[in-house]
């Protein structure tokens, strides 16, 4: 995250309720609403991935933005994905990694997380804990049909300023740009419980969001940080995308950015996981509600 040296942030807290069952098969029954009807049912299927593997590939931070690149395309096919490639981007030496999973539908869900570092710290809060994720969402939705397209996208070079996703929304067609109902964006994960930057989130895409984090009874959160921190969404919000980003900066965690102190130690594994479970039921959400 590009960010400034100041921090301010609006927090909506509830208190976190219940366990979570990693699961071969996992079913939610949500609801959504219905313009002139009462709420409905939504079931929504994805596969559990273990805490113990979340682990592992978080673990996996590497110091040179290289072998971070190398290490998350390792890891995608180590989930599955078969449908992976490289986007070349002016201005840094990696490329963006891109995994693609099939869908029913003409429309696209991005998911994205920048997987270069800042040169304090390993880099694992920042961004490491959003990219490293990519992977685990991937597996968790491509075992049950989706009737979006999902892409799952390691962006490059955000610390330089945004540049691969810039890149990225530059070479969108126009056909592309309105297939892509939702970025969702992960950024610093694993601090504390999740949290969204309500400020910039479009409508939509945070009712859904705050809608699926009560059904699960876990905080919804809002701690916004524009003013002083910036991210991927940004070009995809510039282009008009709907676009959200989850993460779990507070007033107190802000200062790990860009520091020594961001390690694998800075994250909590509990709260890290209750992130994937949030994430991963949401975009199965996302999938069944959006057009």
């Amino acid at each position: 995250m590009i960010s400034g040296s100041i921090f301010r942030g609006i927090e909506r807290c509830a208190r976190e309720r219940g366990e979570w069952r990693a699961a071969l098969a996992v079913l939610l029954l949500l609801f959504s609403p219905r313009a002139g009807a009462q709420e409905e049912p939504v079931t929504i299927q994805f596969s559990g991935v273990l805490p113990s593997v979340i682990r592992e590939r978080l673990e996996t931070v590497k110091a040179r933005n290289s072998d971070r690149q190398a290490t998350l395309e390792a890891l995608f096919r180590e989930a599955g994905c078969d449908d992976m490639a490289q986007q070349r981007v002016g201005g840094s030496k990696e490329p963006n990694v891109i995994c693609t999973l099939g869908g029913g539908g003409d429309s696209t869900i991005l998911v994205g997380a920048h997987f270069d570092a800042d040169s304090h710290g390993s880099g694992a809060v920042d961004d490491w804990s959003g990219a490293s994720l990519l992977p685990s969402l991937y597996q968790s939705l491509k075992n049950h049909p989706r009737r979006h397209r999902f892409l799952f996208v390691g962006f490059s070079a955000e610390e330089k300023g945004l540049v691969g996703s810039t890149n990225y929304v530059k070479h969108l067609s126009k056909e592309d740009k309105t297939a892509l109902q939702a970025m969702v964006n992960l950024e610093c994960l694993g601090l504390a419980p999740p949290a969204v930057w309500a400020f910039r989130a479009d409508k939509r895409l945070l009712e859904a969001y705050l809608r699926v984090a009560s059904q699960l009874n876990m905080p919804r959160r809002a701690v916004n940080v524009q003013g002083v921190a910036d991210d991927d969404s940004h070009p995809f919000l510039d282009a008009k995308v709907p676009v959200i980003t989850i993460h779990s900066l507070t007033r107190e965690t802000f200062s790990v950015l860009h520091s020594i102190r961001d390690q694998v130690s800075a994250i909590n594994p509990d709260q890290y996981y209750s992130t994937y479970r949030l994430v991963t039921a949401y975009l199965a959400y996302l999938d069944s509600t959006l057009d």
